[in-house]
């Protein structure tokens, strides 16, 4: 009897600790064939923390969600952003607790999380100037991204990785150590430690810069909002803006949007009530994926105001108390660049609180006044 009572003592502080942040699996026919679907929703007022984790301090370094979650002790957790998969760099715009990681690419749709934890959703561009002793001034046109934009000059700390993206001769690539250049190379280099590699045409600069030339630059997010966002993850296309089914293309080809595929996904009601979901694919029967408009649909159905698609296919993977809930394309999940986790905030309310559940001294006395109850 003692120990039935322990049990349900126990059962019932574990449903409590996540009372605020739950997990459902469902089965839907979308057009006629079968996918599955997780949902995890994270109440506004569970006290928890929304955030990107990275696998190291380099970018570059990818690890599965599950690994992720156990690093971070999370409660809950999704695949984030698009990446290079030659060097596993996140694309589209990353910020780590107010600082900028990387920038946009292609205008695509950005979350964000501001520091009392109220969720946004836009698209960010990034601007900026370089300075180059006393005289010389450029357009800083991105960070810690591929090298797309030609009208000036891209950013790469190393954050990045080792070296810089290969480049034509047509380009310097200058490095700067204790903000003086170092060395100008027409060609990839190593980038050093605490310092920064400016990568643009080399138009801009020859003939008007020095080694040891002093440097400096300042980088500003439009909407001037996103200057104050503590968190956010790229990702795109959008799903839902503004409480409508809204999908922009964003560089992404007919395949991309048409093809039924694993998806994962980001949104969150008026409410702030924050949604992850991801549909499982490429098992032909048993669930086959989404195509991106089949996926706007349910997270408009699932009350979002705004929603955007997250990377997918063998990315897509949901953890839940410490387990894959989803079932990956690849076992276990496949490594990512990032993960958006659902984390224990410094004043989380107890009844959401994993370690909250009783002690062993607490279950006893739980059963010592039940028992007493009894006899009375």
């Amino acid at each position: 009897m003692r120990v039935v009572i322990a049990c349900l003592i126990w059962v019932f502080a574990c449903s409590s600790a996540f009372a605020d942040i739950q997990h459902k699996k469902v089965k839907r026919w979308l057009n006629g064939r079968p996918a599955i679907v997780n949902i995890i929703t994270v109440n506004r007022d569970s006290g928890a923390v929304v955030k990107p984790v990275y696998g190291n301090y380099s970018l570059n370094h990818v690890k599965t969600v599950k690994a992720l979650a156990y690093e971070e002790k999370a409660l809950a957790g999704i695949n984030a952003s698009f990446f290079k998969p030659d060097i596993g760099t996140p694309l589209g715009v990353s910020i780590i607790d107010g600082e900028i990681m990387t920038g946009p690419i292609y205008s695509r749709v950005v979350f964000g999380i501001t520091d009392d934890n109220t969720f946004l959703m836009d698209k960010v561009d990034i601007s900026g100037r370089i300075k180059i002793g006393e005289t010389l001034e450029l357009n800083l046109v991105n960070y810690n991204q591929p090298v797309l934009n030609n009208a000036g000059y891209t950013v790469f700390t190393d954050r990045w990785g080792s070296k810089t993206p290969r480049t034509s001769t047509e380009y310097c690539h200058v490095i700067v150590v204790d903000n003086k250049i170092e060395l100008i190379k027409q060609s990839s280099v190593y980038i050093p430690k605490g310092g920064y590699v400016l990568v643009g045409p080399r138009k801009f600069i020859k003939g008007f810069v020095n080694k040891s030339d002093p440097v400096s630059f300042e980088v500003t997010l439009t909407p001037t909002d996103w200057n104050q966002v503590k968190y956010a993850v790229g990702g795109g296309p959008y799903l839902v803006k503004d409480g409508q089914i809204f999908i922009d293309r964003q560089m992404f080809n007919d395949r991309f949007l048409w093809r039924k595929e694993p998806r994962t996904a980001i949104g969150y009601t008026k409410e702030g009530t924050l949604v992850l979901v991801t549909v499982d694919g490429r098992k032909q029967g048993v669930t086959e994926g989404a195509t991106l408009p089949e996926l706007a649909r349910i997270m408009w159905e699932l009350g979002c105001c705004n929603a955007m698609n997250l990377d997918g296919g063998s990315s897509t993977q949901m953890v839940y108390n410490g387990e894959v809930v989803n079932q990956p394309t690849i076992r276990g999940g496949g490594k990512v660049t990032n993960a958006l986790l659902v984390v224990q905030g410094e004043e989380i309310p107890a009844n959401v609180l994993v370690n909250e559940i009783p002690t062993r001294e607490q279950i006893e006395e739980k059963i010592r006044q039940y028992e007493l109850n009894m006899t009375q």
